[in-house]
């Protein structure tokens, strides 16, 4: 039972991981751009709205008096540093997730690396314990086509038909 599809000649088929691994990479950095980009937006709509506000807190004290003008000015002022903080904030914040996720992206892709390079110096040992017992094999085949061979090749002495079929085969025992 296997896991992995199979390639063109049976053997498992490696998974692209450099693909993965960009995919991984691309898909946290688009994630921390929309999130930056969204904290900027928030950011600047809030700054808009503080904005607003004071201006038209200007506008209600130039009606009353020269002297509340200074007052709503100090205020609005107060407002806009309160935002701009706020939106500092926001940002710093939206930075700090996307390199969070940068992070554990980068961490996740150098362990797939680690997990790719241990299984190929796995396979390459299980290769190299494969072919020493195929040479093994083949020469104990080889011994054993050329003591068959020597069995046939030697003329049968007549008179002698006696001894088990060990015997007979048994070359090494007849020279």
């Amino acid at each position: 039972m296997q896991d992995r599809p199979e390639g063109e000649n049976g053997t498992p088929a490696q998974p692209d991981i450099g693909s993965r691994v960009n995919g991984i990479i691309e898909a946290a950095e688009k994630a921390a751009a929309e999130i930056l980009a969204g904290a900027e937006t928030k950011a600047s709509a809030r700054i808009d709205e503080l904005t607003r506000e004071a201006r038209v807190l200007r506008e209600e004290a130039d009606q009353y008096a020269r002297d509340m003008r200074e007052a709503a000015d100090s205020y609005g002022t107060q407002h806009r540093r309160s935002a701009e903080e706020e939106a500092r904030h926001l940002l710093a914040e939206a930075e700090a997730k996307a390199r969070v996720m940068l992070t554990a992206a980068k961490n996740e892709a150098e362990q797939i690396e680690r997990d790719v390079g241990q299984r190929h110096e796995a396979l390459k040992r299980e290769a190299r314990m494969l072919e020493e017992r195929r040479q093994r094999v083949l020469e104990s085949l080889r011994d054993l086509a050329a003591q068959l061979q020597d069995a046939l090749v030697e003329p049968s002495r007549p008179g002698r038909h006696e001894g088990t079929l060990e015997q007979a085969l048994d070359v090494e025992h007849r020279r």
